[in-house]
């Protein structure tokens, strides 16, 4: 099914190759381009590629309280919300890549929410929450959604470099296209910012190892520019910069290669002109590609002459968004690459609109809100929201969902106010757009197996129907993985989950959980009376791959002190008087029925004599069972006849001439001796299945399922060759307190409602005429209040929007 789907989505993947081989005619007598682009369409086919954007509350937190956040799975081709996984990865990671806090979040129709309570064993310190699925970890970690958000634990001191800034700096440089190359005239991007990531201004120089200038710059915006040159083999440059404080730093250029490409993108209007030039390298012919949100949008071959070659691009051929320009040398190999931006016309607009814009603490607001595409008709759509307090700690996000899927996710790093670039097309924004895309360096992109015209191999698969357990089992014996070897997987519990799977030769299993929620205890197993050799492991589903890029330094403002104060103050209140509205949990809607369904008899033994030994019980009222004893061995044969009628057939020929499957609070159990051997008055539930059952590679020749009252194995000793775990399944979901101030009685309320998040909504979905409304009461803390919407259509038109509230005086 995952493979259609796939195929699906990419079969534009050959229609694009025939429209560029007739678009390309002039070029299609040369195989070696023809090859590429036969050998990309076939990778492509099987490329489906997920991008996750996550909308959370805030930025700014403090140990104590939540995270809020909503998930949008989409399709990086066309931004379409995506239900091929079912299941995201979340985590927030500290400034050593280690995770502190992990969630699974249940994804349906492209969309998913959960929180996070942030505990008080956090430090201060600037975080990175990032979110995934396990088909994307097929890919680099810089595909993953990353976001910055800042952790105040208030309960202790911070440290002496946070509350005192000792301002330090850094600086990057990027050649054009990627390397520098003797005797080549070269642009040179470079990004100079503090230990925040903020762009910092300054001016400087280039000089060589005798301190001759060779090139001089400054910043234009957010701390970035250009500048141009030409190096010499053999020579080592350094740049030197004095910054607007009188700060002086210095940084070593990366040296020239004797030999290579350099590629230049300059925009004429109409046109993109990509300029390349060759220095003492052997190819004659050079290939540009331009890929645009998994398409090639341009290719073409030429021949150098002089050691030169000019390719122009059209730009009405390219699509919106950001293009991928890269250079291959005649052995396919990239050598240059160089990204370019066009603005999208397609945003998705929420026009959202309070009753009134000044309000009373404690009163009602009412906010209607609409949302069209691009030409005005309306769309329907699925969006977040959240209301929150501005001080010096919370600020607007200057990143959405909108600039994340058509810009940011697509550059390293923090994107320092990424919806500046997003203005109209003046010469400055054009300038510092420019500058954005030459600090970006060397792309993530992996083109290796781009072009070998085969299926590409896989490590990690959709979880197109819940979560997937992974382990492996191996043998005791020769320390092997072990092919073959049914092992089961069960949850215990009252609810009966459980699942089976072969290893394969690999030894490893995996075990699809539908409706798998919240922490249980899982055992891991197999039939323990034929297979004892055995050992397992569970492995951990979050991705131990992690980006290299280092966090910022948590600064905090001397004048930020006033506003910690107050939102630890109001935060303890509210814990305090509303701990148990600020826990509730929202039960998931799942199908408790056991996997085996309507059984053939349930007997509540509650309701019959209670006999103390099982046999007993077995023997004197459970008629679907025939106990049998050779030596000491008990059996248990159950009848192959659901709804038989016992006066009308023989007792041998509806009797299964095996022992059935075993349950014990969902959990097999492969001994009948150790059925026998439990304490009846333990159990409280008996379920008889009277038929031949198959469960994928489980065969039960009828089912007996006991369940304790409490489900909890109580006085059963598992088998030493058994793994027990505690295990996470997805997270359930919890509601967010919102108090109501209807009456008079509940405005003149004595309980305080210290709440700087007014509210918070990861669902709100639109009509088909695009319109939603949706209301929340103010608080008892004045001050300007910003609604923030964001959310995203279903033909993958995103957008966000938000407004000013004044509460109270």
């Amino acid at each position: 099914m995952i493979t259609a789907m796939i195929r699906k989505c990419f079969i534009y993947s050959f229609v694009f190759l025939i429209t560029v081989l007739s678009r390309f005619s002039l070029f299609g007598q040369t195989n070696s381009l023809n090859e590429m682009l036969a050998g990309y369409a076939n990778y492509n086919q099987s490329q489906l590629r997920e991008k996750i954007y996550v909308h959370t509350d805030r930025s700014y937190y403090l140990c104590g309280e939540i995270l809020w956040f909503k998930t949008y799975v989409t399709n990086a081709a066309d931004n379409h919300p995506l239900s091929v996984s079912k299941v995201v990865y979340i985590e927030v990671l500290n400034k050593a890549h280690q995770p502190v806090l992990q969630a699974k979040i249940a994804i349906k129709d492209g969309t998913g929410s959960g929180s996070f309570d942030l505990p008080l064993t956090l430090s201060s310190g600037v975080y990175e929450l990032r979110a995934y699925t396990n088909w994307m970890k097929n890919d680099s970690p810089y595909y993953f959604f990353k976001k910055i958000i800042t952790i105040v634990n208030t309960t202790q001191n911070l440290d002496t470099s946070v509350r005192n800034v000792h301002a330090s700096y850094f600086a990057n440089f990027f050649p054009e296209g990627g390397h520098l190359v003797n005797g080549i005239n070269s642009v040179v991007g470079f990004k100079i910012n503090d230990a925040q990531g903020r762009g910092v201004d300054g001016v400087g120089v280039v000089v060589d190892q005798s301190k001759d200038t060779v090139a001089q710059f400054k910043t234009t915006r957010f701390g970035m520019g250009n500048f141009s040159f030409t190096p010499k083999i053999g020579n080592h440059y350094t740049a030197i910069i004095l910054l607007n404080d009188s700060s002086v730093i210095s940084k070593n250029l990366a040296d020239a290669f004797d030999k290579g490409i350099v590629m230049h993108l300059t925009d004429n209007g109409n046109q993109l002109n990509v300029a390349i030039t060759s220095a003492n390298e052997v190819s004659e012919q050079v290939y540009v590609l331009a890929l645009n949100r998994e398409q090639i949008t341009f290719a073409e071959t030429k021949s150098l002459v002089n050691n030169e070659a000019v390719f122009n691009i059209n730009k009405d051929s390219l699509k919106e968004g950001m293009t991928r320009i890269t250079v291959f040398n005649e052995k396919k190999q990239p050598v240059c690459e160089r990204l370019y931006f066009k603005r999208p016309a397609s945003e998705m607009r929420i026009n959202a609109k309070a009753d009134k814009t000044n309000y009373s603490n404690r009163e009602k607001v009412n906010i209607n809100l609409a949302t069209t595409g691009p030409a005005g008709d309306s769309l329907k759509s699925n969006l977040s929201v959240a209301v929150y307090r501005l001080d010096s700690l919370h600020q607007p996000s200057n990143d959405n969902i909108f600039t994340h899927l058509w810009f940011s996710s697509y550059l390293k790093g923090n994107v320092e106010n990424a919806s500046y670039y997003f203005k109209n097309g003046d010469p400055e924004t054009k300038e510092a757009l420019n500058n954005l895309l030459l600090a970006q360096g060397w792309s993530s992109f992996d083109w290796s197996h781009a072009f070998e015209n085969k299926t590409p191999s896989f490590s990690y698969v959709p979880e197109n129907a819940g979560h997937i357990i992974t382990g492996r089992v191996t043998n005791e014996l020769t320390g092997k993985p072990a092919a073959n070897v049914l092992v089961y997987l069960s949850v215990l519990g009252k609810r009966v989950q459980l699942h089976g799977c072969k290893s394969d030769e690999n030894g490893l299993v995996h075990f699809d959980m539908t409706d798998f929620y919240a922490k249980n205890q899982v055992i891991v197993q197999t039939n323990t009376s034929r297979d004892s050799i055995y050992r397992f492991e569970i492995f951990s589903p979050f991705s131990e791959e992690f980006s290299t890029i280092p966090l910022p330094a948590l600064r905090v403002a001397e004048n930020s002190a006033d506003a910690l104060q107050k939102a630890n103050l109001g935060m303890k209140i509210q814990a305090a008087y509303h701990e148990n509205s600020l826990q509730r949990i929202q039960q998931p809607d799942i199908d408790s029925t056991p996997f085996y369904g309507k059984p053939t008899k349930t007997y509540l033994l509650d309701n019959y004599t209670r006999f103390t030994t099982m046999e007993e019980v077995m023997r004197e009222f459970v008629a679907e069972v025939n106990v049998a004893r050779k030596g000491k061995d008990y059996h248990f044969y159950t009848f192959n006849a659901p709804g038989y009628a016992l006066k009308d057939m023989q007792f041998s020929d509806v009797l299964f001439k095996k022992d059935p499957l075993m349950l014990l609070d969902g959990v097999p159990v492969f001994d009948v001796n150790k059925i026998i051997a439990y304490d009846p008055l333990r159990v409280q539930k008996l379920e008889v299945v009277g038929a031949l059952y198959r469960l994928g590679p489980i065969t039960g020749n009828g089912i007996l399922s006991f369940t304790t009252y409490k489900g909890d194995l109580y006085g059963y000793t598992l088998n030493p060759h058994d793994l027990l775990v505690d295990y996470d399944g997805l997270q359930k979901q919890r509601i967010f307190y919102s108090p109501e101030y209807a009456s008079e009685k509940e405005q003149q309320s004595r309980l305080p409602d210290f709440r700087t998040l007014l509210y918070w909504s990861p669902n709100i979905i639109t009509d088909k005429k695009g319109n939603a409304n949706l209301s929340f009461y103010t608080g008892d803390i004045p001050g300007k209040y910003i609604v923030e919407l964001q959310g995203i259509s279903s033909n993958g038109d995103a957008g966000s929007d938000d407004f000013i509230l004044n509460v109270g005086k």
